[in-house]
């Protein structure tokens, strides 16, 4: 088995507030996009990671011929980085997978999981089932009431075949789609999508609280 990861991180965060982007934070004395790179490090199966970054970042990044792990530069969003991170590999992988870089906690079952249906199926990404009750709004007043049971929250890392993400990112750019994630738009274009069990604990670093409570996680952790 032959896994590419793919990370787009070439995102400001302006939601996590100040001048430095939250992927490049601090999370235990490294910085957060570090720990995610070194959590696929350990799997074996995994040959590539690449990270999408800004142009002024890449260009301060030491990279040397052969290393596991290879910095591109990246676009104005998170398809276009993945866009071009999956464009700047030659070689042919089993499975791509795509990560946020600011989830440093996925369990090693969830992307195990999601690998084993994506070979099966072509496409899967980790979820979790939806406990708020979610409405939609029109300006300052409650709209409707969704149905919980029907809804999700995605997660990642979502995995492809190489053959059914190249599809979608190509028709994406042909059609001028954006999307939020690659799982919704391989969905949406008609690929089937399984999905799997994901994991509370595998969340989002988006505001400074967030951060705060990876701090706690990861000291349990160690």
């Amino acid at each position: 088995m032959k896994i590419l990861v793919i990370i787009p991180a070439a995102g400001s965060g302006t939601r996590f507030g100040g001048e430095l982007p939250k992927q490049f934070q601090q999370l235990g004395g490294k910085p957060v996009i570090q720990r995610v790179i070194e959590r696929f490090l350990f799997h074996e199966d995994v040959v590539r990671v690449v990270v999408a970054v800004s142009e002024q970042l890449l260009a301060s990044v030491a990279q040397a011929p052969g290393d596991r792990v290879r910095f591109v530069r990246g676009g104005d969003t998170r398809q276009q980085s993945v866009t071009l991170a999956f464009r700047s590999v030659e070689e042919e992988f089993d499975i791509v997978a795509v990560h946020d870089a600011v989830r440093p906690f996925f369990a090693d079952a969830t992307f195990r999981a999601a690998i084993d249906e994506a070979v099966a199926t072509g496409a899967a990404l980790p979820a979790i089932s939806m406990t708020d009750t979610v409405h939609t709004v029109r300006g300052d007043l409650l709209d409707l009431t969704l149905d919980r049971s029907t809804l999700v929250a995605a997660q990642t890392p979502q995995c492809f075949t190489q053959k059914v993400l190249r599809e979608v990112l190509d028709r994406a750019e042909r059609e001028g789609e954006q999307g939020t994630d690659e799982a919704g738009l391989a969905a949406r274009y008609g690929f089937p999508v399984k999905v799997v069990a994901g994991d509370s604990i595998n969340f989002k670093i988006t505001r400074a609280d967030d951060l705060a409570l990876a701090e706690t996680i990861l000291a349990r952790w160690s």
